[in-house]
């Protein structure tokens, strides 16, 4: 159920005669207490549930405009890594990696160092191996 939903529900059972906390039975958990019971009381005061604004902190990082601005990095470099667009957008790490994730269903990547190795590195590895498989 949604929030508008549910605000509905808690209106009516509320003008039928029913208290927060069995309006909190009924609904088998789907709302806190303290929610039913702020409601409840808004409902005293002013006759409807009217939120003054929605729930949650403001976004910062997550923004339209952020998502631009990400979408244009990624248009000039073609791998960039999380770390690095976290400093050049200057946000968070955890956002620009959800910003990634969950906005534009791309994955990030990690820089991985690979040894160079040199013929002579290769000849030993495939020594040892025909060492072990012959000695085990």
């Amino acid at each position: 159920m949604k929030s508008k939903d549910l605000q509905q529900v808690v209106f009516r059972k509320y003008e039928d005669g029913d208290g927060p906390t069995k309006n909190f039975r009924d609904l088998n958990d789907s709302l806190g207490l303290a929610t039913i019971k702020r409601w409840c009381k808004m409902i005293r005061d002013t006759g409807s549930i009217q939120l003054s604004k929605s729930p949650g902190g403001p976004r910062f990082a997550r923004t339209s405009k952020m998502i631009q601005k990400v979408k244009h990095k990624l248009d000039q470099k073609k791998m960039v890594s999380v770390r690095s667009l976290a400093k050049d957008c200057s946000i968070s790490k955890s956002s620009s990696h959800r910003i990634l994730k969950e906005d534009m269903k791309l994955y990030p990547y990690k820089m991985r160092i690979e040894p160079k190795l040199t013929e002579e590195h290769k000849n030993k590895g495939k020594k040892i191996v025909n060492w072990v498989g012959h000695n085990f």
